[in-house]
């Protein structure tokens, strides 16, 4: 594996989030033991465009970075322990509990570790 695949697989796997988070806002709440209201529909929803979008930039980065490619990596997997800080955050407070929480915490710590392996500079 390479920073370039890296980034195209988290493209994907971050859109696919936001386009569920867009489309099915049910599935989210239900996994997290919620009831969703029209407020919270469109939040989720608002995530699920700005998924959508960093998953854009993720494949994108690809193509347009060049020899910064490494750097970007290095964005990406702040991007992703940013996230981890929030879940560990949210599971300590107990607004995000059970399975979804851990997924999230183990698919993340992934992509972050992966994000800094691949990206450092190697001459």
């Amino acid at each position: 594996m390479n920073i370039k695949l890296l980034c195209r697989i988290n493209g994907v796997w971050v859109a696919l989030n936001g386009l569920s988070a867009f489309i099915m806002p049910d599935m989210w709440f239900e996994m997290a033991g919620y009831t969703g209201s029209p407020a919270a529909y469109a939040a989720a929803q608002g995530f699920g465009v700005a998924a959508i979008a960093l998953g854009l930039i993720s494949w994108r980065s690809v193509d347009i970075a060049g020899e910064a490619i490494n750097s970007y990596g290095q964005l990406f997997g702040i991007v992703w322990t940013l996230f981890i800080l929030l879940t560990l955050y949210q599971m300590m407070t107990g607004l995000f509990t059970g399975p979804p929480a851990y997924f999230n915490l183990i698919a993340g710590l992934i992509l972050a570790s992966a994000f800094f392996y691949y990206s450092r500079k190697t001459e």
